[in-house]
């Protein structure tokens, strides 16, 4: 990428490619959600059948434009109410003539639709993806959801701000850029979502996003697609922006968010590193909202796919923050992004090439979503009036420690449980037991003298001698043992048995199982 006098050419962040238990679910009838398969690996309608978004919400996308018509998004496009359309006037003094529905700064005027010329496609003047790339995103963040119509949105009722910085080739200066991201704060955004990259350093950008940062605007951007010799790109070595950028105090001023496929894999072209990416989230073979132009071969239908990138992925987040605003409009960004970022799934074992360099994880809508109802800690561990501790585990369900020793298998204290009232206990589905967490203790169960060690998603493996039990736990081993009475041990699997030391290795153990969600097989 060229650095010229004040322009960074940006490059899309796009690949073109051939329940809450205590809730009841909410699934759209919009036709096309069938074919939007990572909401329903996100589990988003439990999250709807609480909160659906609110109108009051407003997501400033700085892209390529937004078709201001699409018949999913017309209804969710931002209105400036404070001026009068065609008079001339700048009536709200912003700076801005007739800004009704946000601004196109390539071109210097109110109508922030992709703009590109007759035919370009056919003389190789313009890129479809670029085109189509603001209009997508914000699909993917509001889409009006349940009307019967195309697709659905992560928000099916927030406001999309369009400010156009992108022209038909993906290209755009920081100078335009930046006056959108002033423009955003000043005219009432609260989030802000950018899917490009740069790789240079412009602190002018890095100053605006501060500002957004301390105004309580919610940044949130995409982590980049740059493949640099057959592989995608460690942010650590090759930095890029404005996924890179920090505050002053190294505040996470923006939200960069890497992409997932449907196995939850980093993929193939997503950046990543430990410093710059702070989330994952699927963005791989999505069906979104295009144009509709009859002119244009490409642009024939309203809806297009698949396309794939981590400009994908950003949206999916942004979406999920303007749920979380719409149910607690008192929210800060700070809090927000804590929230995120704090209610993730460890996706390591599936990614051990990437390990502490894909952020927090794998965005999980129903973790943070429980985080937020029951405004419970990172542990997840709640209890009521009585003296049960039970386990929220990501599938929604309450998981019950049936005795001390499990609980203190996996927690030191009673710290961090978070009790909340009798009701939203009751609603709760009562999921089973929690496990001994593997490696940590030894089995006995109450009908057989046998000792067994305890391995993943409890399994039970008997120990051959008492020799090798020593060997593996020390010579105090019985201090480790856990009486089970058969009433529990359905709970438990018998698996293979341990006929040498060789077999087994406790540590190796406990520090695979890094949460109970992983050792219920929730992922």
């Amino acid at each position: 990428m060229k650095l010229t006098k004040n322009v960074i050419i940006l490059t899309l962040s796009l690949f073109l490619i051939g329940n809450f238990c205590f809730a009841a679910t909410l699934t759209p009838n919009d036709p096309l959600y069938e074919d939007q398969w990572y909401l329903e690996h996100l589990q988003m309608p439990t999250v709807w059948a609480d909160e659906t978004g609110s109108n009051s919400v407003v997501v400033a996308v700085i892209d390529s434009g937004v078709d201001l018509i699409h018949p999913d998004l017309q209804a969710n496009i931002w209105v400036n109410r404070d001026e009068i359309l065609g008079d001339g006037l700048d009536n709200d003094n912003n700076g801005y003539i007739d800004d009704i529905k946000g601004w196109d700064f390539l071109d210097a005027d109110n109508d922030p639709s992709p703009s590109y010329f007759k035919n370009c496609l056919r003389q190789q003047t313009c890129i479809e993806e670029a085109i189509i790339h603001g209009t997508f995103i914000s699909g993917i963040i509001s889409a009006v959801g349940n009307n019967a119509t195309g697709i659905t949105g992560m928000s099916w009722h927030t406001k999309i701000m369009p400010l156009r910085v992108l022209d038909p080739n993906g290209s755009g200066s920081t100078v335009d850029v930046i006056d959108a991201v002033h423009y955003a704060i000043n005219n009432g955004a609260d989030i802000i979502n950018m899917s490009f990259v740069g790789n240079d350093y412009d602190k002018a950008l890095e100053l605006a996003i501060e500002r957004a940062y301390d105004k309580g605007v919610l940044v949130v951007v995409a982590a980049g697609n740059e493949i640099i010799e057959g592989e995608s790109n460690n942010l650590d070595l090759i930095k890029m922006y404005p996924a890179c950028y920090e505050g002053r105090n190294n505040e996470n001023i923006v939200i960069t968010v890497g992409a997932t496929d449907h196995e939850d894999k980093l993929a193939t072209y997503s950046n990543y590193g430990s410093r710059c990416v702070d989330i994952v989230a699927p963005g791989s073979a999505f069906m979104g909202a295009s144009i509709n132009d009859e002119n244009i071969k490409e642009f024939s239908e309203y809806y297009t796919g698949p396309f794939s990138g981590t400009s994908l992925a950003a949206p999916v987040v942004s979406g999920l923050a303007a749920l979380i605003m719409s149910y607690d409009p008192q929210k800060s960004n700070i809090e927000i992004t804590k929230l995120i970022l704090n209610n993730t799934d460890n996706i390591d074992t599936l990614n051990p090439d990437f390990i502490g360099k894909i952020g927090q994880g794998l965005l999980n809508p129903t973790k943070v979503w429980q985080s937020l109802f029951f405004d419970i800690g990172d542990d997840r561990l709640i209890k009521a009036s009585g003296s049960t501790v039970y386990y929220l585990a990501t599938d929604g369900q309450r998981y019950v420690f049936p005795n001390e020793p499990t609980y203190f298998s996996w927690y030191n204290n009673f710290d961090d449980v978070t009790t909340i009232t009798d009701e939203k206990l009751a609603k709760i589905t009562i999921g089973g037991n929690v496990n001994l967490r593997p490696g940590v203790k030894l089995v006995r169960i109450s009908t057989d003298p046998k000792v067994y060690a305890v391995s993943k998603g409890g399994e039970l493996r008997r120990l051959e001698d008492d020799n090798i039990t020593a060997q593996l736990y020390g010579p105090n081993w019985q201090n480790y043992v856990v009486e089970i009475s058969d009433a529990f041990i359905s709970n438990y699997q018998i698996g293979t048995v341990i006929e040498s030391v060789d077999d087994f290795n406790p540590l190796l153990e406990t520090i695979s199982v890094i949460s109970i969600d992983q050792d219920l097989g929730l992922y």
